[in-house]
């Protein structure tokens, strides 16, 4: 049985959810239905505790216009709390030194962590968010186009619009076969691996730890992309009198293991800021990022193409 919808969109990540609001509000009464493949929305926005430690999977603030979109679609939207004021600065590491300088915009965040707004968008849409259901192949038909999903009772649905969410090398893959030179460029597409590394510790044995965090200098050699100072930024982020620090490792430097990512992550951080205090709480979390390169310019040049061409077909992805 083919279920029939106005809108399908493919990909739960923040992009698909506001895509699905946008449509939801549009046309309240109009069957819509968003896919996942995880088992979870939000893609790369998740929260994670342990230890009374908060720890930001993915983004760890938004600025506040950022969030505007999608705080005007939700009919519930999350709380939100702005940065404490020892968070208005920040600093940058250049030739030994740390140089304070400005954060702005002002960056906000869900009181309680950022996948609130997930879990928001989540309960807006309800029954209309298919999680867990990869799909596996589109095509086009006369009056839309027709999606088979995987999972354990595969199905299909037809959509009168696509509206596809999902990184460049997923589309790819689904819309090959509309472009022969797609499946060849898509080939070419490249991810790199990245780590955040959690680092958690009680404040008083870190007076080193002020403002909301540190980054090295263009051309500054080190293997950490950057720090951020958790609870300096957001009390709730763990309980009181501890603190928590997020470092973020990329390239060759992310694929080390876990005890060799937290001790890069710690001698990084005393080579900054000078503290050698203990951090008995750590964590790690490994995540990859699409290389953005030749390959990945000529498959979003192509996919566009396809989009200006086929009707019913939107790209919001990356």
């Amino acid at each position: 049985m083919t279920e029939p919808y106005d809108c399908v969109v493919v990909g739960a990540g923040l992009t698909g959810l506001r895509a699905a609001l946008a449509a939801q509000r549009a046309a309240p009464t109009s069957p819509l239905l968003v896919v996942e493949a995880a088992p979870q929305p939000g893609g790369g926005v998740a929260t994670q505790r342990s230890n009374g430690f908060v720890c930001e999977l993915g983004p760890f603030a938004f600025a506040r216009d950022e969030l505007a979109p999608w705080l005007e679609l939700l009919a519930v939207p999350p709380a939100l709390v702005p940065a404490r004021p020892e968070a208005a600065f920040g600093a940058v590491f250049r030739a030994g030194a740390l140089e304070r300088v400005p954060v702005d915009p002002a960056p906000v965040a869900c009181r309680t962590g950022n996948e609130e707004l997930v879990q928001a968008c989540r309960r807006q849409l309800g029954a209309g968010l298919r999680l867990g259901r990869a799909v596996t192949a589109v095509a086009p038909r006369p009056a839309g186009w027709a999606l088979e999903l995987g999972g354990e009772v595969a199905a299909t649905v037809h959509a009168v619009q696509l509206l596809l969410a999902v990184p460049v090398a997923v589309a790819a893959r689904l819309l090959a076969g509309l472009d022969p030179a797609l499946a060849s460029a898509a080939d070419g597409l490249q991810v790199e691996p990245a780590a955040f590394v959690f680092l958690g510790g009680l404040a008083a044995e870190h007076p080193e730890v002020r403002g909301y965090g540190v980054l090295p200098a263009e051309g500054e050699q080190g293997a950490v992309a950057e720090a951020i100072f958790c609870t300096e930024a957001f009390q709730q982020r763990a309980l009181p009198g501890r603190c928590l620090v997020r470092c973020e490792l990329t390239g060759r430097a992310a694929t080390d293991d876990d005890r060799a990512l937290v001790a890069t992550a710690t001698a990084e951080l005393v080579r900054w800021t000078g503290g050698a205090g203990p951090w008995p709480f750590t964590k790690v979390h490994r995540f990859t990022r699409p290389v953005v390169d030749a390959a990945h310019a000529e498959c979003r040049a192509r996919l566009q193409g396809l989009a200006a061409r086929a009707p019913g077909l939107v790209l919001a992805g990356r």
